[in-house]
């Protein structure tokens, strides 16, 4: 035959139809068909007429069918090929219209004949033409156009057709006006059989989509099994209402896709809301009194806020008083008088301060999940005799007689979280126990676990608030002298510090004026008593001023008055040290001295630390220098941050003297 001819000897004498074209599946098809089988007989017989008919056909990416002669043979390109589905193609091509398309023939074949009698082409948008494929008739909606193709005897001698399907577009809008409906009807619903009612005259209005919908609640819901005619769509699986389901007897000519299921629980969720409605308003009285009990709370929390913000503005400003007193003494007395007092003034506000603005940081870091525990092994002893070492100066102020029993075990987790847990309690009974009363810290050890308890003879707490003492921001009755300080943030940071730690806190009074008892629970914390291993790290000593004279060092920072002071602490320790304001002057004092050390304030305008260090590392002599970090910013990420950037260490304003004698040894 000739087209198997063409296609097994492409070197034969006669070329290849070019109207046809090749390297698609169509295109290949036709070259390939037995044309000489059908009316239309071989392609080289072709009239002009169906060879350009063809050639618009198969070189077009819109999906087309070309119906020819009196047998309407069928021709279509690859664009077409999807809307067959499976079953018609590829034996469709070539075949008879008639033949191909009986389940449809009583709607298209008189269009055809329309269009072959008058010549003029028709138009149909969105027309329902259900026709078999996937095995069973379904119902698909086109959008088409017939239009008469003329033949040498200007007689019409095929119907071209240009063809989209638009079965989805259509389902979609019928679903969506559906769903309006449904929302309308159940709009008005005041009780659960309204809502039946709605629910079956929504399938009445929708028979394309919905032949029955049944509303299943408790355990018919859950024992209810589905079908291929019934799918039943849960409302716990689309994270509604529980012990509901909704049963649709669906059509069985159109396929169960991802649109029509998605139909179907859209269906079931706008049923829910209408039931969880009613549910709600059932429930109206309920919710109002748990309204009035929310903006109770409400009104409480505006009040403790307010009351910490009272609390932080005296806490603030209790130790600016004595240092800005300290400071005009000092100035009167001028150079020649002694000032050792009122630098001891001035030392332990700032070190109030400092401790103030830790706690704030620490209930931030906690807050956003920043902190992280750094775990050891160590005595517990000397991680509670640093606890009692923070807390004395209040102890002793208050006149308080302390009484301890320190186990000789050896503890796991944190050390200086734990002894600022410890510290925190004690600190909490010194303030709120009358001067020379009792403070006691104890501790039981039972197997892995230990009991820290932190009891006093004090003011005690009142029954209502001990629910709420480990709550930020939460304090007993408080004078309007503020007398006992503190922000309301320590027992929230021990609850959450020992939480960390995989513990719990517990507080207990017998009432007002009846003292109280605060119990820290470490659970499987206690480790067998072991001896320190041969080279153990132990933290060097802070360097005399001796070992120091001669180390240069370069200071730079913008705020003169921090780098004036710094460089005079420096000089006393017996360093010598040079000052810069800004990036270029530090740079032109390094080129001209190169400085052993450099603390680099990171918040430098302009230019910032880190890129001041480099620029420092690259002048002669630079690539040996050691570089401190200065910053108001302590929290770990900006630690590593100027470990990466090459600095030796970090160092937080305030400055601690130990912390920088260290650093720089």
């Amino acid at each position: 035959m000739l087209a198997h001819s063409l296609t097994s000897l492409p070197d034969s004498q006669e070329p290849l139809p070019r109207f046809i074209g090749a390297g698609t599946p169509m295109r290949d098809l036709v070259r390939a068909n037995p044309w000489e089988e059908t009316p239309l007989g071989p392609i080289a017989g072709w009239p002009g007429s169906l060879r350009t008919a063809v050639s618009v056909v198969l070189h077009s990416v819109t999906p087309m069918f070309l119906w020819w002669g009196e047998q309407l043979t069928q021709i279509y390109n690859d664009a077409y090929v999807p809307c067959f589905g499976e079953g018609k193609h590829p034996a469709a091509l070539g075949q008879a219209g008639r033949r191909c398309w009986p389940e449809i023939w009583h709607i298209i074949g008189p269009q055809i004949e329309a269009v072959r009698d008058g010549g003029e082409a028709r138009w149909y948008a969105d027309n329902l033409v259900p026709i078999w494929r996937n095995g069973h008739i379904e119902d698909v909606f086109w959008s088409y156009t017939y239009t008469p193709v003329f033949d040498e005897q200007d007689q019409v001698g095929g119907v071209l057709v240009v063809c989209t399907e638009t079965t989805a577009q259509v389902l979609a809008e019928r679903r969506r006006h559906a769903l309006d409906l449904l929302a309308r009807r159940l709009l008005g619903c005041r009780s659960d059989d309204d809502v039946h009612a709605a629910v079956t005259q929504a399938a009445s209005d929708n028979p394309g989509d919905l032949l029955d919908v049944t509303l299943l609640s408790g355990a018919a819901a859950a024992a209810f099994r589905g079908s291929p005619e019934l799918v039943v769509i849960r409302a716990a699986e689309l994270q509604l209402c529980d012990q509901l389901a909704l049963v649709f007897q669906v059509s069985p000519r159109l396929p169960m896709d991802c649109a029509y299921r998605q139909f179907l629980e859209q269906f079931t969720a706008t049923v829910c809301a209408t039931l969880s409605r009613l549910q709600s308003d059932r429930a109206l009285a309920h919710a109002m009194a748990e309204s009035e009990r929310l903006n109770s709370d409400l009104n409480l929390s505006s009040r403790i806020k307010d009351e910490f913000l009272a609390m932080l503005g005296h806490e603030l400003r209790n130790p600016l008083a004595p240092i800005v007193t300290a400071l005009k003494l000092m100035k009167l007395r001028g150079q020649a008088g002694d000032t050792g007092q009122e630098q001891a003034v001035i030392q332990r506000q700032v070190d109030h301060l400092v401790r103030l603005v830790d706690d704030l940081l620490d209930v931030s870091r906690i807050a956003s999940g920043k902190v992280e525990l750094r775990k050891d092994t160590v005595p517990l002893a000397d991680v509670l005799n640093k606890a009692i070492e923070m807390a004395s100066p209040l102890l002793e102020q208050r006149q308080h007689q302390l009484l301890v029993d320190v186990p000789t075990v050896r503890w796991h987790g944190d050390p200086a979280r734990l002894a600022q847990v410890v510290s925190n309690l004690l600190s909490n009974a010194a303030r709120y126990t009358p001067a020379g009363g009792h403070v006691t810290l104890a501790t039981r050890i039972k197997g892995g676990t230990v009991q820290i308890q932190v009891t006093d003879d004090g003011n005690g707490i009142s029954p209502q608030l001990l629910p709420h003492i480990f709550d930020l921001f939460v304090q007993g009755n408080r004078q309007l002298d503020r007398a006992k300080g503190g922000l309301g943030i320590g027992l929230a940071l021990v609850r959450n510090l020992v939480q960390m730690h995989g513990g719990e806190v517990s507080a207990y009074s017998a009432g007002e004026g009846r003292g109280s008892t605060f119990t820290i629970t470490l659970p499987d914390s206690v480790v067998a008593d072991t001896v320190a291993p041969a080279g153990s790290i132990v933290a060097p000593e802070a360097a005399s001023p001796e070992q120091n004279t001669g180390l240069r060092v370069l200071v730079v920072d913008d705020n003169q008055d921090a780098a004036d002071s710094l460089a005079e602490l420096l000089d006393a320790l017996g360093y010598q040290p040079t000052v810069a304001y800004d990036p270029a002057q530090a740079i032109a004092l390094a080129a001209a001295s190169m400085p052993q050390v450099a603390i680099l304030d990171i918040g430098l305008p302009g230019m910032d630390g880190f890129e001041l260090a480099g620029h420092l590392r690259r002048l002669p002599d630079g690539a040996g220098l050691k570089l401190l970090a200065l910053s108001g910013y302590g929290q770990e990420n900006d630690k590593t941050r100027s470990r990466q950037a090459g600095f030796a260490a970090h160092l937080v304003k305030p400055i601690n003297i130990a912390e920088l004698q260290l650093s720089l040894a």
